[in-house]
Order: C-alpha cells, then sequence, then structure tokens
C-alpha cells in the first residue's frame, strides 16, 4: 500500500512526516527516522482497523430523470402542460392541508 507523506523542515529540530489523507505523524531528529516513524504508526493503525473506498454519487451525475430533459423541447403539446401542471400547484396550494 502506498500512502502520500508530506515531509516538512521542522527548522533546526528535524523532519515531521504526516500523512496525507489519515491522521499520523511523526516528528524526529532525522528524515529518515521521522518517516520510519510515521510507517511503524500507519502500520499500527491499519492492523487494528480497515481501509475501504466508498462511492458518494453526485446528485448533478446520473440523474435518473437526466434522460428526459428537453425532451418535449418544441413539442405541440408543451405549454398546454405546463399550464395544467401549474393549474394543478395551484389548486394543491390553495387547499392548504398538503405540504
Amino acid at each position: 500500500m502506498e500512502v502520500s507523506v508530506l515531509v516538512e523542515r521542522l527548522g533546526t529540530n528535524g523532519y515531521r512526516a504526516t500523512s496525507v489523507g489519515v491522521d499520523a505523524a511523526s516528528e524526529a531528529p532525522t528524515r529518515e527516522a521521522a518517516l520510519a516513524g510515521l510507517n511503524r504508526l500507519l502500520r499500527d493503525k491499519f492492523a487494528a482497523a480497515e481501509l475501504v473506498r466508498l462511492e458518494i454519487p453526485l446528485v448533478h451525475e446520473n440523474h435518473p430523470w437526466k434522460p428526459l430533459v428537453g425532451r418535449l423541447r418544441g413539442h405541440p403539446d408543451l405549454d398546454e402542460v405546463e399550464q395544467n401542471m401549474r393549474d394543478y400547484r395551484r389548486q394543491v396550494d390553495e387547499q392548504g392541508d398538503r405540504p
């Protein structure tokens, strides 16, 4: 497994190695020691855990109604359909007992 690591020089006090994406960091007098310390921390952390990928679909991607967008553009009945929807919405709003 590869992990991206940010290595920072801490003035004259040594180095800090911080993993990107996983909450872990190690400070040591040398760059190699900081990386080795981070390696130990991550091995211990992953030994007691599970790393998984989670797919979260975005609303604007693959929306189920996307294929219907623009389908009625230029249709001779479109104005009438839109007016019927407005009339229905007005009736529902006037009833007041619906959300």
